[in-house]
């Protein structure tokens, strides 16, 4: 049973959101209420996308003046896929007419290295997305391309290519922040090695925008990364920036682990630096966890980080050991300490921090009356993991998958997640108040 379980989570990450569209579910279209808990306008779970179109990859950026979500229709044919995003109004709580990124038109669909739509402190709006390569000898390929918004999205720029460099065929698994400087921070995955030359994977690299004028000043900071792991790029109340990523781990690295010599199989565990400059310069890898995660491929599901007051944390999913599962590990004196157990079902978990409190979302399946759902779990962390509530946040018996999460204020925040149990993807989302949040 174990081993059916381990090949099924397998199948979902690779799957990823296609994997899981059965049982229709009534909404209420016009209102856009899917579901209502109780009563209580805060537990409502809203539909944000037309129910008729497919829409997938829902991001959330937060500049602490603009709160924006953004998402991709998709069609049949990929090139009218566009990518919308809307401004959320925190004092009506609802979000605005959403906007369309017209230069996004044909852009690429992808789960876990979702388009993303970040703002600058100035006001400044830049949308980044991948478009997969035309080319046969390529066809994992792609490249990332921006556009900017000086006018709260009623204009953009034609479209800019992130890297310039020829001898970079592709780019993928980006990530954006507001950096303490105001300005856009970005992470992203490289075919370029300067770093290790010799060795399989990819190259994490770092820029930053200028203004209005784009990013700039890119620069390599990782090696050898896993090829199709999300990135993530985090900056704390410090102004720390703080990356994470998985990393292919050879024998040559600083890394004690004796089961080099038993398998040729390669490691993929998460790895971290950070920078207190601004992004100018970075320190060292560190491992975040030894899980010793034996795979000859990519499992396509990344790291999350968060920090409360003083503490630093990372959340991912690992499948070391043939036991898969979700797990959480605390920053202290320069080093992550031993991991705790999260869940064992659970899949891409992202991660924020909020008044001295972590909140991790995730995707989780499980089974009932001999039928199989993924349900949309949060889990709030306060002292230690193993006093952590778990709450169900999505409508029973239904599946949906690639949660993303954000504060809207010190008592709010917000969840939205793709629902896949019609034959059109939509995005869902929820407003959670956390103020008066107790045990169950």
């Amino acid at each position: 049973m174990k081993n059916i379980k381990f090949i099924v989570i397998i199948a979902l990450i690779i799957t990823s959101i296609e994997s899981c569209r059965e049982k229709r579910t009534s909404l209420d279209d016009k209102k856009n209420v899917v579901n209502t808990i109780e009563g209580n306008k805060k537990d409502t779970i809203y539909m944000l996308t037309k129910p008729n179109v497919n829409s997938e990859g829902a991001f959330i950026f937060n500049s602490g003046k603009d709160i924006l979500i953004n998402w991709t229709e998709w069609y049949k044919d990929s090139k009218q896929n566009v990518l919308k995003f809307a401004f959320f109004d925190e004092n009506s709580q609802k979000f605005s007419k959403p906007i369309v990124v017209t230069p996004s038109k044909g852009l690429q669909i992808h789960a876990e290295s979702m388009a993303k739509v970040g703002v600058t402190s100035k006001g400044i709006l830049y949308a980044v997305f991948r478009v997969k390569s035309k080319s046969r000898k390529n066809m994992f390929g792609g490249s990332v391309y921006y556009t900017i918004s000086s006018d709260r999205g009623l204009t953009w720029s034609p479209n800019v290519k992130l890297v310039a460099d020829k001898n970079s065929d592709s780019q993928s698994f980006f990530d954006i922040a507001l950096l303490p400087d105001g300005e856009l921070g970005i992470t992203w995955l490289d075919n370029r090695k300067p770093i290790h030359k010799d060795r399989k994977g990819k190259t994490l690299y770092f820029a930053k925008t200028n203004s209005d004028r784009g990013f700039y000043e890119e620069s390599p900071i990782a090696g050898s990364t896993c090829e199709c792991c999300r990135t993530e790029i985090y900056v704390d109340q410090q102004k720390k920036i703080h990356i994470a990523y998985r990393n292919i781990i050879e024998r040559e690295e600083d890394f004690t682990n004796p089961s080099f010599t038993l398998s040729n199989v390669e490691i993929r565990d998460m790895y971290y630096v950070s920078s207190q400059d601004n992004g100018t310069s970075f320190s060292e890898p560190i491992p975040i966890s030894k899980d010793n995660w034996q795979i000859n491929g990519c499992p396509h599901t990344g790291p999350s980080l968060a920090k409360t007051n003083s503490n630093l944390a990372a959340v991912w999913f690992t499948g070391a050991n043939n036991s898969p599962g979700i797990f959480f590990s605390n920053y202290v004196n320069e080093q992550f300490t031993d991991r705790k157990f999260l869940s064992k079902e659970g899949l891409h978990p992202q991660m924020i921090a909020n008044k001295g409190r972590y909140y991790i979302v995730y995707e989780e399946y499980y089974e009932l009356e001999d039928k199989g759902y993924t349900k949309i779990m949060l889990e709030t962390i306060e002292s230690t993991i193993e006093n952590k509530i778990s709450t169900e946040i999505s409508s029973p018996k239904t599946n949906n998958n690639c949660v993303v999460i954000s504060s809207i204020n010190q008592s709010t925040i917000l969840t939205a997640w793709v629902n896949v149990n019609t034959r059109n993807p939509k995005i869902l989302y929820k407003l959670i108040n956390i103020k008066n949040k107790k045990r169950n």
